[in-house]
């Protein structure tokens, strides 16, 4: 039987050991650029090399994260650092960037590729478009159940990994604009400022708050699956993840400890499989913010949310009952020694924080006390009988795991048998067999001799052959073949066992492949791929230079086309999500509304939904070929899947910009897919956007408010539908619209489609108006306004602004019009107006 992989997170040397230490098969890390956690210690070139020899030496894998997006520019330094990764026989490299994948793919084929969670892969047809691509793996989304995963297993060839513990992202992973479109640090980029764990207030349409405080809305559980260990792996999955590159070793130790137990003692003996209460303990001590099984079970409503707080919460310890001289009595629900951490949740004042520094039981001062004790502790002056105390920390689990990154315990240990052989006149030999059958030899530098009083046997062989230090080695089993009573200095087998070690330690190392190609012939395929990627009609930007780019409308139901139709858009997308509210555009719909573009000039350009999940995919299949009937002749698409269906069907795409291509050579994957052109990802920025060199016809969105998330999780079936497993949501999005409120006042806006997903819109709307001639000079093929979730009124009256705007820049007619026209659209924007990143960028 294949065994699943264990993959454990290191944010740092330190906790690399505590993941090999503590039982991973395998770890996951970053180097100090191009990785999605910018915010972990990471890894120097150097300290990379000593991790990659750390884990090797103990038959760990080593997984590294490339996986932000990047500009043209910062391709050829990261297709540098993947030569060294392979190099130095790294053991697959996790990457987002579509671009960075199609040059590795061309010049190391060799070097095995995952496709990160932030590939947003959350269907069959998504993976089979990686492994066609040559990916080796595919983490998938968070936001699928057990049988979205096994549907997808029984289709395709491509490993699947999943995460299994740790923080969970609101947003569809790769979706999420927030931190970036608000703050500047994308997510994308490796630089989230995670807003969604800060506290906001459910609204109405009035701006009215629902509930009595603002809480924290968007913050997730931690993700928890130790007792659904036996479903994963039955599901097909290859490799669980643990999640928490910015996590301290501790943890690490901890959760990779935990997993790697439950999972053995699966294997072990899949008929009495369970989990035991002390390792659910160690797991929940370590940090939690309440535990979740995520989506495995389809959605799971409120109970994925941590409202009360985004931090960790720790273990239950008890209610405080009465005051006890200077102290507060509290009676144990948990052990607690000196040194624990405690938070106490006083009525007035919040949480505050102590130590334990005495512990009174009776008249007794003592160093702990178990579960069920009556205790007296001192606690902060604000408590009051009643409050909650929470342990936060264990001092003596802390102490106990920290020794396994600074020592390898003895059970994780390869043990190696180790032969002597000696006769008088000759060198002592010393060969050392590992249990992968490597072998290596040393011997004496001068010969054995005949013993006098203290010849050698088996026990002092055994104690200074058994010397091994600090190594990942164990002395299993010793043969020794002597002919007589010999002896040889004592310094001689340290000076042999130590050469034979390093032999063996070299040898093992080297097993490892290299997974790239000899560096002459490195230079020379990438010196062949130097020039950009081929334009688009013969030019060497495949975009329009003689004339400004024509005007598309994306919309979210048939009025809005009809309104973006009449007011002079020359393409229509209409949205593949159904809108709360809105009715199904059924095929004569569709056929009418195909037929009203083509006489008025324009084209009517449908979506196929922006995320689905295998479960949905018949669906997916009929919309299709409704789509086809109806006349169709060109697709938006969003997602790898959607690529993958048209190539099968064999029809046209256009790809949208949740694919996130942001440089040359994703553009270029993109044409090699077989799409028409595609709408570029709104983080890039002018100067990307002025070197941009494309083999297709490009979009830009010029206007619009974005959904910064889009998620599994609906805030409003939460919170006022009473939605929980098994209890169906009341559907209050059928009764109104609303938003979500920050501490400053700022209120964004919400919108729900018939899959239940949700979605949260930025309160300002990008407006570009007043730059198109600029942006006409960049020679894009289309602008775009994004109008998805606005009303016929609103699409009708900015479409025709960007209308009069864009014959206004073909007649060559002046900037004073375009800044009348702006002032016109951002009086249409309540929330206020943004730039975007089409000048500031993202970091």
């Amino acid at each position: 039987m294949t065994r699943v992989e264990l993959m454990a997170p290191a944010g740092s040397p330190e906790a690399l050991k505590a993941a090999v230490n503590n039982g991973a098969d395998a770890v996951y890390l970053g180097g100090k650029q191009f990785n999605a956690r910018e915010g972990a210690a990471n890894f120097s070139r150097d300290e990379l090399r000593d991790a990659v020899a750390y884990a090797h030496e103990c038959d760990v894998r080593v997984y590294v994260t490339v996986n932000t997006l990047l500009s043209d520019w910062e391709l050829a330094e990261a297709v540098d650092y993947l030569y060294f990764l392979g190099e130095n026989r790294v053991d697959g490299i996790i990457v987002q960037d579509l671009g960075l994948a199609n040059l590795s793919r061309n010049i190391m084929p060799e070097l095995p590729l995952i496709g990160s969670t932030q590939m947003t892969v959350t269907n069959a047809a998504g993976a089979e478009y990686l492994a066609r691509l040559g990916f080796k793996r595919v983490v998938l989304g968070r936001e699928l159940s057990l049988r979205d995963i096994k549907a997808i297993s029984s289709k395709v060839g491509i490993e699947l990994e999943v995460f299994v513990h740790g923080a969970l992202c609101f947003s569809y992973s790769g979706q999420c604009l927030f931190s970036s479109m608000v703050g500047g640090r994308s997510g994308n980029r490796g630089r989230c400022a995670q807003p969604c764990r800060l506290a906001y207030t459910l609204v109405d349409e009035k701006g009215r708050a629902l509930e009595e405080k603002p809480e924290h809305l968007l913050s997730t559980r931690d993700l928890y699956t130790l007792d659904r260990i036996p479903e994963l792996i039955a599901a097909g999955v290859k490799a669980f993840k643990i999640e928490g590159r910015m996590r301290r070793p501790e943890y690490v130790a901890v959760v990779t400890r935990a997993y790697r137990r439950v999972i053995d003692r699966f294997y072990n003996n899949p008929e009495d499989f369970q989990v035991f209460t002390e390792e659910e303990r160690e797991v929940a001590q370590i940090f939690n913010r309440d535990f979740t099984p995520g989506y495995l079970d389809g959605n799971p409503g409120a109970e994925l949310m941590s409202y009360g707080r985004p931090s960790n919460r720790g273990l239950y310890l008890g209610r405080v009952e009465r005051r006890q001289n200077d102290g507060f009595q509290v009676h144990l629900e948990a052990p607690l020694s000196r040194g624990d951490g405690l938070e106490v949740w006083v009525s007035k004042g919040g949480h505050q924080g102590l130590v334990v520094h005495h512990i009174r039981q009776g008249e007794r001062e003592v160093d702990s006390a178990p579960a069920g004790a009556t205790v007296t502790l001192k606690l902060p002056p604000a408590t009051r009988p009643g409050d909650r105390i929470f342990k936060t920390s264990d001092a003596l689990l802390l102490q106990e795991v920290r020794r396994t990154f600074t020592t390898i315990p003895e059970e994780r240990r390869l043990p190696l048998t180790m032969k002597v052989y000696a006769r008088e006149g000759e060198p002592l030999k010393l060969e050392i067999i590992d249990p992968g059958g490597n072998r290596a030899e040393a011997q004496t530098s001068r010969a054995a001799e005949a013993a006098e009083r203290h010849p050698l046997n088996e026990a002092v062989l055994a104690e200074h052959l058994g010397r091994l230090g600090n190594t990942p080695y164990r002395l299993g089993h010793l043969i020794v073949e002597l002919e007589g009573r010999l002896m040889v200095p004592l310094s001689e087998l340290n000076r042999i066992r130590r050469e034979a070690i390093e032999k063996l330690r070299q040898m093992r190392l080297e097993a490892w492949p290299r997974r790239v190609p000899p560096e002459e012939e490195f230079r020379k395929r990438l010196l062949e791929l130097r020039q950009p990627p081929q334009a688009a009609d013969g030019e060497r930007t495949g975009r329009r230079r003689q004339e400004p780019p024509r005007l598309a409308v994306a919309v979210g139901d048939p009025e809005g086309a009809r309104a973006a139709l009449a007011a002079g858009a020359e393409r229509v997308y209409l949205a593949g999500e159904i809108w709360r509210g809105h009715g199904v555009p059924g095929g004569n719909l569709l056929r009418d509304l195909i037929e009203e573009a083509k006489i008025k000039g324009a084209t009517l350009v449908p979506a196929l939904p922006r995320i689905w999940h295998e479960t949905e995919v018949a669906g997916v299949g009929r919309r299709l070929e409704e789509l086809v009937d109806a006349g169709a002749d060109l697709i938006l698409v969003g997602n790898f899947g959607g690529i993958e269906l048209l190539r099968k069907y064999g029809l046209a795409g256009w790809g949208d910009y949740p694919l996130n291509a942001f440089n040359g050579w994703s553009l270029q994957a993109l044409a090699e897919a077989g799409l028409k052109g595609v709408t570029l990802s709104p983080e890039v920025n002018r100067e990307q956007l002025r070197r941009l060199v494309s083999p297709l016809p490009l979009e830009l969105i010029v206007h619009g408010a974005l959904p910064l998330m889009i998620s599994a999780h609906c805030v409003l079936g939460a919170r006022l539908g009473g939605q929980r497993p098994g209890r169906k949501c009341t559907a209050p999005c059928l009764k109104g619209r609303y938003g979500l409120k920050d501490r400053l006042g700022l209120v964004f806006p919400i919108a729900t489609d018939d899959k239940c997903r949700f979605y949260l819109y930025n309160v300002k709307e990008i407006n570009l108006l007043k730059h198109l001639e600029d942006i006409s000079s960049l020679g894009f093929h289309w602008v775009r306004v994004e109008a998805t979730e606005k009303p016929a009124g609103y699409i009708r009256r900015v479409t025709s602004l960007y209308r009069t705007a864009l014959d206004l820049v073909a007649r060559g007619e002046g900037r004073e019009a375009l800044a009348e026209l702006s002032l016109e659209a951002e009086k249409m924007a309540p929330g206020g107006i943004t730039r975007g990143h089409y000048f500031r960028g993202v970091l």
